[in-house]
């Protein structure tokens, strides 16, 4: 697989997750504002985690759930914005088109051209939770044709462990917005939380009846099984680059990196009362960004400097670069 191929595909992965799992977050937030009167402050708190404060200000809009949320669903010059990356994904699978089934192309350019489409400031001053919903249930499509129809091979490799990456990453920034509020220990705060990643059931039969928050915090960051943690993205991340074909004989950097973030998460007493969560949640977002890092320098940008058949001489990078970081 040439590196270009291989960096599209993980950027498709990375954007088509981003855009559910920023869905994911605001849908959360928007529900938030709902439960506690006093929690438009979430909203600022909102910006900062996704690292968007900047460009937010920038755009010269209020802090609001309404500016906030076109600026994160809708707004074209946001390369961080649902509509963004769902366009972004939608090019990077058009420039890899011969190595895919003709299942994921389409629902990805079906999905891209209703969101085009769509009235996005009058679906989110109407009824924001039906787009949000639209939103999830056309990656969760994606998601879907993809396993079921992607040979399991270097591409789906790449792709996927794009997917898991940004989750991984979101899932910290989900648990870091929401944590002022989990911590206060409400029955409705701990329920929010854990229905915006679709853990509540998952939850409930591994630990017990109670939501209590610690728990909670170390179910979304430890759990070993459950698809949306950030253990079980990072153990399965790591067992996709292990299965890459062209190896090096010794651990490549990206394992290096991945190995040690993986292992400090696991065997962190998370659930321990002395435990800073949300600066375990910090620490946890740098490493797993400079996870992504090291991938870039492994297999893309340097892709002139290691030869093997998994890499082209003469790459040049084509695919755009983080829209958030």
């Amino acid at each position: 697989m040439l590196a270009r191929h291989a960096e599209s595909l993980f950027w498709a992965g990375r954007y088509i997750e981003r855009a559910e799992d920023t869905t994911r977050i605001l849908d959360a937030t928007q529900h938030g504002t709902i439960i506690r009167p006093d929690a438009a402050l979430q909203w600022d708190e909102l910006l900062t985690v996704l690292r968007v404060q900047t460009e937010f200000a920038a755009s010269e809009r209020e802090v609001s759930g309404t500016d906030v949320s076109e600026f994160l669903v809708a707004d074209p010059d946001n390369p961080g914005s649902v509509l963004s990356a769902v366009r972004t994904a939608r090019e990077n699978l058009r420039s890899v088109r011969e190595h895919l089934p003709t299942e994921v192309w389409e629902t990805a350019n079906r999905f891209h051209h209703e969101m085009e489409g769509r009235d996005l400031a009058e679906d989110l001053d109407g009824e924001p939770y039906l787009l949000f919903q639209a939103v999830k249930n056309h990656c969760q499509s994606m998601i879907g044709v993809i396993e079921q129809n992607m040979p399991r091979d270097d591409g789906y490799r790449f792709l996927n462990i794009g997917m898991l990456v940004e989750r991984a990453v979101m899932t910290t920034r989900l648990l870091s917005i929401r944590w002022a509020h989990l911590s206060t220990g409400t029955f409705d705060d701990a329920h929010l939380t854990l229905s915006s990643v679709s853990a509540v059931e998952a939850f409930r039969r591994l630990k017990s009846p109670s939501l209590e928050p610690m728990a909670v915090g170390a179910f979304l960051l430890q759990d070993p099984v459950f698809p949306r943690s950030v253990l079980y993205c990072l153990i399965r991340a790591e067992t996709l680059l292990g299965r890459l074909s062209d190896q090096p004989p010794e651990r490549g950097r990206t394992e290096t990196v991945l190995g040690r973030v993986r292992s400090s998460l696991e065997f962190t007493d998370v659930d321990h009362p002395s435990v800073d969560l949300p600066a375990t949640c910090a620490q946890l977002d740098e490493g797993i960004r400079s996870v992504a890092d090291a991938m870039t320098a492994q297999y893309f940008r340097n892709a002139d400097l290691q030869p093997g058949p998994m890499l082209s001489a003469g790459f040049s990078p084509s695919v755009p670069m983080e829209g958030r970081r």
